[in-house]
């Protein structure tokens, strides 16, 4: 009997394997999709990277597009693999684009459709093309840019020498957001400018649509102040002439929280900042300088949070996580709209920055 056993697990053991394995050479690995709306259709485009081996010529294209529609985002999706020879891998994905019709009416249907994909990891970016359709986006590959995918995320993960207007929010997060009744979600955009790709603005959403893009300013205060910008850029008037400027930037994480106390919220924000360009006839030897600098950096400050605010108020997007705040300090909910509002900013002039004085 035990002969017989052993016998049938050894059996097992030679003819069992993965019922659903398929071989590399076997895949069209997807690196980026994009998902237009047009006249009642989903229109929906897959970016596969091009395999190479040693004999094919360095001068074919790193990626290929494959198109498809449908009247479901599921037939669009079918639809668009009929259409290569390989099987579809999507565990590569590093970002959908997605067009403004999309973003307004049907992200419900795109998230329930993605989510129910085994296959597909939800690490991805999710961006939103504006101005224009996401498949413009996707096409859009060239010799500085050979895979759009992926230089969308390098675009989004850089912070160096630019506003941080744009937001590391990956589709994992972007879903916890939006189906908690006292969250707003939000975007980052991607625009085309004389035919190159560029960060736009953020766009904010009411529950599953999108409501409104911020402006450029907006966007770096928002993330500003949910601690998440590393850098920067701050133009100032000279305190003592209007017509002069002077130009800061931020070098580490701003600490920023909301308090609320009653039905007042306070926004406040420290940021550690330093001198890049200098237009001010003043004294930087004396600390009186860099007091006045500091105040109307702070004044700045707190008017780019308070415009943001009222953004926010007018189209119910609730992306500062203002009634989650409520909630967790009261236990009971309340329309943010329906609070008061404070701003203190706090900037600190790092001295031993650079200081370049331009001559007028």
């Amino acid at each position: 009997m035990k002969k017989i056993i052993f016998l049938l697990f050894f059996i097992l053991f030679l003819t069992t394997g993965c019922y659903d394995y398929i071989e590399l050479n076997e895949l069209a690995i997807v690196s980026g999709i994009s998902i237009d709306y047009q006249e009642d259709e989903y229109h929906v485009a897959y970016e596969i990277l091009n395999a190479k081996n040693q004999e094919q010529s360095q001068e074919k294209e790193k990626v290929y597009l494959a198109k498809g529609k449908g009247k479901t985002i599921a037939d669009a999706f079918y639809d668009t693999s009929l259409q290569i020879a390989k099987v579809p891998y999507l565990a590569h994905l590093k970002s959908v684009i997605i067009d403004e019709e999309i973003a307004r009416k049907h992200v419900e249907e795109i998230i329930d459709f993605l989510i129910r994909d085994n296959y597909i990891r939800n690490i991805f970016m999710l961006v939103l093309a504006k101005d224009q359709t996401a498949y413009d986006i996707l096409k859009n590959h060239d010799t500085n840019n050979p895979v759009v995918s992926t230089a969308i995320k390098d675009l989004i993960e850089s912070t160096s020498y630019k506003n941080n207007i744009a937001s590391t929010l990956n589709f994992e997060k972007f879903i916890t957001n939006i189906i908690d009744p006292r969250k707003d979600t939000f975007i980052t955009s991607i625009e085309l400018k004389n035919g190159n790709l560029k960060l736009g603005p953020l766009a904010i959403f009411h529950k599953y649509n999108m409501k409104e893009y911020l402006t450029e300013n907006e966007s770096a205060t928002f993330n500003l102040l949910n601690s998440t910008s590393k850098e920067n850029y701050f133009k100032v008037s000279c305190p003592n002439d209007d017509s002069n400027f002077i130009l800061l930037s931020s070098y580490d994480t701003p600490k920023s929280e909301a308090s609320i106390k009653q039905n007042t919220v306070t926004l406040s924000t420290e940021i550690e900042v330093k001198i890049i360009e200098n237009h001010c006839d003043m004294d930087f030897k004396e600390a009186s300088t860099y007091e006045k600098i500091q105040k109307e950096l702070n004044k700045k400050l707190e008017h780019d949070m308070q415009e943001l605010m009222e953004v926010l108020l007018e189209n119910n997007s609730d992306v500062l996580k203002i009634k989650q705040l409520y909630y967790q300090t009261y236990k009971k909910d309340q329309d943010f709209r329906n609070l008061q509002y404070k701003y203190k900013a706090n900037a600190i002039i790092n001295r031993n920055g650079l200081i370049y004085e331009v001559k007028q």
